[in-house]
C-alpha cells in the first residue's frame, strides 16, 4: 500500500544506486546504476566513457567490509556481491597482464597497464 502512495521518482530511487568507479589514473567515474543490473554492463559502461577496447585485460574490483578484495563477477548482479549498501565504490584494475605490452593494439590499453603497474609498485615500496 505505501509503495503507492509514493511518488515516481521516490520508486525510482528505490530501484537505482550511485556507483563510482575509481579509474588506473585515479580519476573517477560515476553512474547510476539499476539495482538489477549485472556487473558487465557497468564495466561495459566504464570501458565506453574510456574508450576502452581491447577489455579482457581488466575487471573491476572492490573491498568487502571486512576489507577483502573482491573481483566482479559480470554474469551476476552487483548488488548480489556487494555486501555493504550504496552508494559503492569500486576500482578499475588490470586483471591480466600480456607477455609482451608491445602486442596491444590501442593505446588507451597500454597507458592504462603502465598506469597499473606504477600503482603496484608505489604500493610495493610505500
Amino acid at each position: 500500500m505505501l509503495s503507492r502512495l509514493m511518488s515516481g521518482s521516490e520508486r525510482s530511487l528505490d530501484r537505482e544506486f550511485s556507483c563510482t568507479v575509481r579509474l588506473l589514473d585515479d580519476s573517477e567515474y560515476t553512474c547510476t546504476v539499476q539495482r538489477d543490473a549485472k556487473a558487465q554492463w557497468l564495466f561495459e559502461q566504464v570501458c565506453q566513457h574510456l574508450n576502452l577496447l581491447e577489455k579482457d585485460y581488466f575487471g573491476i574490483r572492490f573491498v568487502d567490509p571486512d576489507k577483502q578484495r573482491h573481483w566482479l563477477e559480470f554474469s551476476k548482479a552487483i548488488t548480489k556481491q556487494m555486501r555493504s549498501q550504496p552508494p559503492y565504490t569500486m576500482c578499475l584494475r588490470v586483471k591480466f597482464y600480456p607477455p609482451d605490452p608491445a602486442t596491444l593494439k590501442e593505446e588507451i590499453t597500454r597507458y592504462d597497464s603502465l598506469c597499473s603497474l606504477f600503482l603496484f609498485k608505489m604500493y610495493i615500496f610505500s
